[in-house]
């Protein structure tokens, strides 16, 4: 786990990289938040430890809502004295280590959070050679292109995807897209694979490709498979 690190103060800092190190993980402190913001673009980070700072740290939360877009989770080691438990929340963190509980607590509370976000990352995105799905977004992608899908369109393109190369029943798409086997028209289906097909292909010459099987469903096929 590589986990970006920013702190005020050296001593709260050697305890907690310590830790972290100590824990098995890769912390990378940073000197600002600048230059916190230009690694996590250039780098794949776990998580985002912040040292709480009444004056810097809603300033530094707020700036790595705007410019972080792979929303990592934020967690802020501090006392908790005064405010700063319910002004860290309030400002977009999304979980709060008191030093006071030791420095194991926060290596346990980064792990839940990287492990959290990791399950939900596989539940909410697909990887298929070099497609890729969002199911948050909605959107397919292969390299610099992105292809935006309706919920039916998508839903449609994740049964496919998952069973690439094989035969997808009729059925198993009524029930996967509309949770109805067998009642969907098939004229419906029809109509919503026609739409997904436009999308896909850009390029006539080049897949990926929903081929109909006739009297049993659709099979999608990828550029190598048909060559």
């Amino acid at each position: 786990m590589k986990i970006a690190t920013l702190f005020v103060g050296a001593s709260v800092e050697t305890i907690v990289l310590t830790a972290l190190q100590e824990g098995g993980m890769r912390p990378a402190g940073f000197r600002g938040i600048a230059a916190l913001i230009g690694a996590l673009r250039q780098e794949p980070f776990d998580a985002v430890v912040l040292e709480d700072s009444e004056e810097e740290l809603p300033n530094w939360l707020a700036m790595l809502q705007l410019h972080s877009t792979s929303q990592l989770p934020r967690i802020v080691v501090g006392t908790g004295l005064g405010a700063g438990l319910s002004r860290a929340l309030h400002h977009g963190a999304h979980d709060y280590a008191l030093l006071s509980d030791g420095a194991a607590d926060v290596v346990a509370r980064v792990r839940a959070h990287v492990q959290l976000r990791r399950r939900t990352l596989s539940e909410t995105q697909l990887k298929v050679r070099d497609y890729s799905l969002d199911a948050c977004s909605l959107v397919l992608k292969k390299g610099g292109r992105e292809i935006s899908l309706t919920a039916r369109e998508f839903a449609l393109a994740w049964t496919l995807f998952v069973n690439q190369g094989r035969v997808v029943t009729v059925d198993t798409l009524s029930a996967r897209v509309w949770g109805r086997s067998s009642e969907v028209c098939k004229r419906t289906i029809e109509q919503h694979i026609y739409k997904l097909r436009r999308k896909l292909i850009a390029d006539p010459r080049s897949g990926p490709r929903i081929q109909a099987v006739y009297g049993v469903g659709y099979r999608l096929e990828l550029e190598r498979e048909m060559a």
